[in-house]
């Protein structure tokens, strides 16, 4: 009897992203012929991972509940913490998706992809891009947790450590473009279920 991994469930919450490749694609450099391969597991990713750290995970858990049944637009402070969110998300989307069209992995390994119409981007100019994708991310994320600090009131699913969190946030090195070499955008503690 061969082996059968299990079958992950799925459902509409888990699947849910908050934004769409399109609009990744509307509002950053990356191209429309650009796979949503690419940028699905980017916007994925970005919303599981470094959305959770900003806004929690009760919250972000709403947040996409309200979007998976589309209920989101009947709730006006929901529906401007996505539109807020959204921004957040695509520039993180698009520093995730940059080296992987830059770089592919293949059968044969991590490969270069290149066309003869085409120059391809050295290593240090797609770093530069990823960097100001980064300082546009890092820039929405202070706009957002300032946002959710002064309508905290709006959201009962942040707890009082999920508020400390934020504001502590707001004043640590990284808000300000300074990397002291630590994680960007982790915070350990404080949360709440």
């Amino acid at each position: 009897m061969a082996y059968v991994p299990d079958q992950p469930t799925t459902t509409a919450v888990t699947e849910a992203l908050l934004v769409s490749p399109d609009f990744v694609r509307e509002h950053t450099a990356i191209s429309d012929n650009v796979d949503g391969k690419y940028i699905k597991p980017a916007i994925r990713k970005a919303q599981d991972m470094q959305l959770r750290i900003i806004i929690g995970d009760t919250l972000t858990d709403r947040l996409i509940a309200m979007v998976a049944d589309g209920t989101i637009g009947e709730h006006e402070y929901y529906n401007a913490l996505l539109v807020k969110a959204q921004y957040y998300l695509t520039a993180l989307a698009a520093m995730e998706v940059i080296p992987k069209v830059a770089y592919k992995i293949g059968n044969f390994g991590v490969m270069r992809a290149s066309d003869e119409n085409l120059q391809a981007a050295s290593s240090q100019e797609i770093d530069r891009e990823i960097q100001r994708y980064q300082d546009e991310a890092d820039q929405y994320c202070l706009m957002l947790e300032n946002w959710i600090l002064n309508n905290r009131a709006e959201f009962p699913e942040l707890c009082e450590g999920d508020v400390h969190r934020i504001h502590s946030h707001l004043y640590t090195a990284a808000s300000c473009g300074i990397n002291l070499g630590g994680a960007r955008g982790k915070i350990i503690g404080g949360g709440c279920k």
